[in-house]
């Protein structure tokens, strides 16, 4: 035996976010993330970074095989961190984690730090994140939810209790919407309250142990995965518990293992009732289905059969020129393969209620029929109320009515979104691209001009298209970059595939739709490529009106003079995005912000006519 040979584990150094413990928050949401670290530990010796830091100090102190950097969550009581200088230590792999819902409006934040901290590999915890981020799907992976079989398993509870209903049935869970009142008003219930995650009263919701022991103690609980057909914990924790699983048929579901009637039961509103009624009616058969259930989980769900981020690092450190890694299903093994096998991951084929809405809405929007496309977009803002994809969209429809000053507030609302509430560096590139587009149409030329290099690492093709606008109205088109950036920045969105000149004529058309008949005409005989004679004058622009609006921009090109960038907020210098209060916030230290807070609605309320 080989003395020298090095059995510890990797180091792993997991930027997590601050998930303290908050007294309004749901006691189940910190167990989660404990979790998390638990799992990695069966792998990895583990050092978790919950606070703002310095990655090349970190990575000097601890000397980390990997880094793990969580991102995308959508905070309920907990802190994103900040982390300077993470072009050190190139050595050190580095992964991204997007904990959270596939549909999570801070997934534009989660690709805007992922870009920051130059990380190009990802993980989610959602088996669906792949359709909803098409943009970085080949090199995003699935960390797929698990159960901690020491919290959930049989503790030979009687079971009392018929069925057990819980977690919220609002829009974004049709099958509960459908199914739940169905079972309380037929069969005897323990129904938790429906508090959201931000509720006072969330805290007093079962997690742990005595959630565990309710569910085992009940014979049946049904849940489901959402209208995107995603698995979440219950599907696991269920059964994990030794209760009999009652949900709805999806691929996500079938991938992890469930069969109907050998380790669960599938039901829909049609025939919830007749099957419940079975299940009572022949005890043996739903002790069967659980104990399968049982089964299940606890030989393929725990947390010590989720090895990819293990995976990934054994693979990489070998990985040659000409390789790849792939994973073989969303809760599959990661593996290595040449490149030229064409081989890619398999992921979860599954149409879910929104995609197909948006792909309905899309092909409408093509046709010319706003109306109806509109009513698409707007129904799936009916299962998640802040969905990015269709509230884009819905600006654009706003554009083509030659509503621009609906699309312009939508767009603003957006940006607001990551680049405020969630706090990245720079938003959305397609959603940058078409606020500038938008301040055009409203009659804003000369603020599109100079918002459009605010974000100078932005690059996308229709970012480029719409600077080509810009420089086309302003009759200095020569020279602009025509082609497409050699590292485009990754983008939730899709939009419409159309060449430079059908595009052109596309924003032609809307300018006219918005009351714009002369830049419209300018930006037709440009892309035209018109001769000297038949060119027109370049049209002349009105500064923009209001000493306020003046005054923000002039505060912010006094920054840039005296070399003041890295205290300029990350926010346009507009009154729609608080530039002032940000401006404050950043000047004055932590300990001596309160005042600004009495300040705020001075410094911040928009002018008529602009967004919130």
């Amino acid at each position: 035996m080989n003395s020298n040979v090095d059995h510890r584990k990797p180091r792993l150094v997991f930027f997590q976010w601050d998930h303290q413990p908050n007294a309004n928050a749901a006691g189940y949401l910190l167990l989660h993330m404990q979790q998390q670290v638990k799992c990695l530990a069966t792998h990895f010796d583990v050092f978790v970074i919950n606070r703002d830091c310095d990655y090349s100090e970190i990575c000097d102190r601890y000397e980390p095989d990997l880094t793990l950097f969580e991102s995308g969550y959508r905070s309920h009581g907990s802190r994103r961190i900040k982390i300077t200088n993470t072009n050190t230590h190139i050595a050190v792999p580095k992964l991204g984690l997007h904990n959270a819902d596939p549909w999570c409006d801070r997934r534009a934040g989660f690709l805007s730090d992922m870009e920051q901290w130059g990380i190009e590999t990802y993980f989610a915890i959602a088996t669906m994140t792949p359709e909803y981020m098409p943009a970085v799907k080949e090199n995003l992976f699935v960390w797929p939810n698990f159960i901690d079989p020491e919290v959930y398993h049989d503790y030979g509870q009687q079971k009392v209790i018929p069925v057990t209903l819980t977690g919220q049935a609002y829009g974004l869970y049709p099958w509960r919407q459908a199914v739940f009142p169905m079972i309380r008003d037929r069969y005897p219930c323990l129904v938790s309250p429906q508090h959201a995650y931000e509720s006072k009263l969330a805290a007093q919701l079962l997690s742990g142990q005595a959630y565990a022991r309710a569910l085992n103690a009940s014979f049946v609980v049904p849940t489901c995965g959402t209208m995107g057909g995603e698995i979440v914990r219950k599907h696991f924790e269920i059964p994990g518990a030794k209760a009999c699983l009652v949900t709805e048929r999806t691929a996500a579901v079938e991938a992890a293992g469930f069969v109907d009637m050998e380790n669960c039961v599938f039901v829909d509103g049609g025939n919830v009732v007749e099957r419940l009624d079975y299940l009572f009616a022949h005890p043996d058969e739903t002790r069967r289905i659980t104990a399968a259930g049982y089964s299940l989980i606890h030989s393929r769900h725990t947390l010590s059969h989720r090895p990819q981020i293990y995976q990934w690092f054994m693979l990489n450190k070998g990985l040659q020129f000409g390789e790849k890694i792939i994973q073989s299903g969303p809760f599959g093994d990661l593996a290595k393969v040449r490149r030229i096998s064409k081989q890619e991951s398999v992921h979860v084929v599954w149409e879910a209620s929104d995609r197909a809405l948006l792909k309905q809405g899309d092909l409408l929007l093509q046709q010319g029929r706003v109306e109806e496309a509109k009513h698409c977009y707007l129904s799936c803002l009916d299962y998640v109320s802040y969905l990015p994809e269709a509230k884009f969209r819905l600006a654009v429809c706003a554009l083509r009515e030659g509503d621009a000053d609906r699309a312009y507030d939508l767009l603003v609302d957006l940006i607001k979104v990551t680049i405020v509430d969630y706090g990245a560096l720079d938003p959305d590139p397609v959603e940058w691209a078409y606020f500038l587009l938008a301040l055009i149409c409203r009659g804003q030329f000369e603020r599109a001009r100079r918002l459009q290099d605010f974000y100078p690492s932005l690059s996308h093709d229709e970012f480029r298209r719409a600077r080509l606008v810009i420089a086309q109205l302003a009759r200095s088109a020569d020279g602009v970059v025509s082609g497409r950036h050699d590292r485009e920045r990754k983008s939730i969105h899709q939009p419409f595939d159309r060449n430079d000149f059908e595009w052109l004529e596309w924003f032609a058309e809307t300018l006219e739709q918005c009351r714009q008949p002369n830049l419209a005409n300018v930006l037709r005989r440009a892309s035209l490529g018109a001769s000297d004679d038949e060119k027109v004058s370049p049209p002349r622009f009105t500064p923009d009106a209001g000493w306020r609006l003046r005054a923000y921009s002039g505060i912010d090109g006094l920054m840039i003079k005296l070399r003041l960038n890295g205290l300029r907020p990350n926010v346009p210098p507009l009154p729609e995005f608080r530039y002032l209060w940000h401006l404050a916030r950043g000047l004055v230290p932590r300990s001596q912000r309160g005042p600004l807070r009495r300040i705020r609605m001075a410094l911040s309320k928009p002018p008529v006519g602009s967004g919130n």
